[in-house]
């Protein structure tokens, strides 16, 4: 699953997102999905938090960006809707944790980087 804020794993993680000049954004496209995926087996077992709280708690650290669907490029085509809300916003990076899209190089200035990673620049 790819998304440009993925979880916030204890509170230092939250507070480098939330106390950085980082602009996090989203789209319908992007909640549609994690409300999808996160009710999946696999991530309720990982995330053990109700899904409804995380996608409030995304809403409102993240500027909400309407994007029309462009692209068809991502290795996964349901991940396309990334690439074009990156597109849209400019945006310097993409985190994910998907392994697929961490190892795919997008036709414009995006650098794919996991969540760690992103701890480390900010």
């Amino acid at each position: 699953m790819g998304q440009l804020f993925h979880k916030c794993k204890d509170r230092l993680s939250c507070q480098l997102i939330t106390d950085r000049p980082i602009n996090i954004y989203t789209s319908q496209f992007l909640i549609d999905e994690l409300k999808e995926v996160l009710q999946r087996p696999k991530f309720k077992q990982q995330f053990p938090f109700p899904v409804n709280d995380f996608i409030r708690l995304h809403e409102r650290i993240c500027e909400y960006t309407k994007v029309l669907r462009h692209f068809h490029i991502a290795p996964d085509p349901d991940d396309d809707f990334l690439f074009d809300l990156c597109k849209k916003v400019s945006a310097e990076y993409l985190v994910t944790s998907d392994k697929k899209l961490l190892n795919f190089t997008p036709p414009f200035k995006l650098t794919i980087i996991t969540f760690n990673e992103l701890r480390t620049i900010i």
